[in-house]
C-alpha cells in the first residue's frame, strides 16, 4: 500500500486539494512526491493528508478547531492506531490508519466531490457552447463597427 495516493485510498469521493507549496516547486520534484501535496478541505479549516507511509499507511487530520478534534478522537480512539496531538496552541492532529479514511472525513465533515449526471454534463456543454457563439458574434459585430468609424 506504499506509494499510494491520496485520491487513491478515498476512491473519489472526497474533494482533493493541493498544498499552496505546490504551485511553487520545482515539476521534476513535485510529479513525483504529488502524495505529499494532496489534502481533503474539512469544514473549519482543518484537511486530512497523508503523513507517513511505511511500514504502513498513516493519515492526519489536522483541524484549528481543539473542541471538535477532541470529539473525533473520542469516537475513534479505541482502533489500533489512533493518536492525538493536543499540545499545540489553538490547533490539534489526529493521526490514523488509513482504513478508516472515511469514518474520519465523515465527522471532520471533508469536502464532497461534485459529481454531476449525464443530463447535467449535457446541459453545461450547451451552455458553454452557446456562449462561445454569443461571444463570436459579439466580437465580429465590435471589429466591425470599429472598422467602419476609423
Amino acid at each position: 500500500m506504499t506509494r499510494q495516493s491520496l485520491a487513491d485510498l478515498i476512491g473519489g469521493s472526497y474533494r482533493i486539494a493541493l498544498e499552496e507549496s505546490w504551485y511553487h516547486e520545482r515539476p521534476e520534484m513535485r510529479i513525483p512526491n504529488r502524495r505529499w501535496y494532496e489534502q481533503i478541505p474539512c469544514r473549519g479549516g482543518g484537511f486530512i493528508s497523508l503523513y507517513s507511509e511505511t511500514p504502513t499507511v498513516i493519515l492526519q487530520l489536522y483541524s484549528p478547531r481543539v473542541k471538535k478534534a477532541r470529539l473525533i478522537f473520542e469516537q475513534i480512539k479505541q482502533i489500533p492506531g489512533c493518536v492525538a496531538d493536543f499540545h499545540m496552541d489553538g490547533e490539534a492532529v489526529i493521526y490514523f490508519p488509513a482504513e478508516i479514511v472515511h469514518k474520519v472525513a465523515g465527522l471532520a465533515f471533508a469536502r464532497k466531490r461534485r459529481h454531476l449526471s449525464q443530463e447535467h454534463k449535457e446541459k453545461l456543454t450547451r451552455a458553454g457552447v452557446n456562449a462561445l457563439a454569443e461571444y463570436r458574434l459579439s466580437a465580429k459585430n465590435l471589429n466591425s463597427t470599429d472598422e467602419e468609424t476609423a
